[in-house]
């Protein structure tokens, strides 16, 4: 019988999931210490079978339902949790969801939860701006999560790299030049992060130093880049054809509505926008600040576009 205590992964298919679950896999530090079970709703599927091959046990779990959590989390020491705002789009769905998981933690006495969190806008702006839903709801379920005085540790993710290029926007169809267009000014600072990549080093180091971890909030990311620069580079280093600009916040919405978003997604992400241009992305911290947790570099905007196949395509 195994002695290894059991780690419980959300998401195990998705970017940060599957980053935890690469982190662990490939450090013998930790993955003599933990097994690993990821948490899908489809085992089935080619991601999850390739999972399965690589000694991960899955278990099918709906976050909606407390009794397949109850399945999923039985047994378990450890939990990194995350709920997914693009596939609800909805805040309280999204909330009862992270409540659900906590409950359950609660119950079955979780030694260990690390939640995927992020900055509480209406709080940081003191109700000036209350509108970025999919930063608030993940918040909120934060504070659920420290009402329980469940043993946790908070991980607040940047923007992801693998975000970029779906804001590139071509001047013409079919073309392959490029406009990276924003509301805010180009040398307004975005802080980033290879979710893919670097999710799991973050939750790696987490892990290994829980007793220094519990109650803390980490910033996970390499650093900041304008706007301007990350052009630049996607210019120099991923040779495609960009240029940055400033629209007005009337036409980005107008912009996202066009593209096929819900208008209450285009309002998220435009007041996303505006408070990342007037308060910082984290309130002001600097994501650097938390790299001393780190036993591993991270990958920088420049490295990642050299490898993205996402870029290669847009050549």
């Amino acid at each position: 019988m195994s002695t290894k205590k059991i780690f419980v992964v959300f998401g195990v298919t998705g970017n940060q999931g599957g980053s935890v679950v690469d982190s662990i896999l490939n450090d013998p530090s930790i993955s003599e210490q933990f097994e690993i079970r990821g948490i899908t709703r489809d085992p089935t599927k080619p991601s999850a079978v390739v999972l399965v091959e690589k000694g991960v046990a899955l278990s099918k779990a709906d976050l909606d339902d407390k009794d397949s959590l109850r399945a999923a989390l039985k047994d378990a020491h450890t939990v990194f949790a995350v709920t997914n705002w693009q596939e609800v789009l909805d805040k309280e769905k999204e909330i009862q969801q992270g409540k659900n998981i906590a409950d359950v933690s609660k119950e079955l006495n979780i030694q260990h939860l690390v939640w995927s969190s992020l900055p509480n806008v209406t709080r940081t702006t003191e109700g000036k701006i209350t509108g970025v839903l999919h930063f608030d709801s993940k918040a909120v379920i934060e504070d659920y999560i420290r009402s329980l005085s469940i043993p946790t540790t908070f991980v607040q993710l940047a923007v992801f790299m693998e975000q970029l290029p779906l804001m590139l926007i071509p001047t013409s169809s079919g073309a392959k030049s490029y406009k990276l267009i924003t509301p805010v000014a180009t040398i307004t600072k975005f802080p980033l992060i290879s979710v893919r990549t670097d999710t799991g080093k973050y939750v790696k180091s987490i892990i290994l130093n829980r007793e220094t971890m519990l109650g803390k909030v980490i910033m996970a990311g390499e650093r900041d880049y304008t706007t301007q620069e990350a052009a630049d580079i996607l210019v120099k280093v991923g040779e495609v054809d960009v240029v940055a600009e400033q629209c007005s916040y009337e036409e980005y919405k107008g912009m996202l509505v066009a593209f096929g978003l819900p208008e209450f997604t285009a309002d998220d992400m435009t007041e996303n926008m505006k408070f990342i241009e007037e308060f910082g992305f984290f309130g002001g911290e600097r994501v650097e600040d938390d790299h001393s947790i780190l036993s591993e570099s991270l990958e920088t905007f420049e490295q990642w576009v050299v490898k993205s196949p996402l870029i290669a395509a847009m050549k």
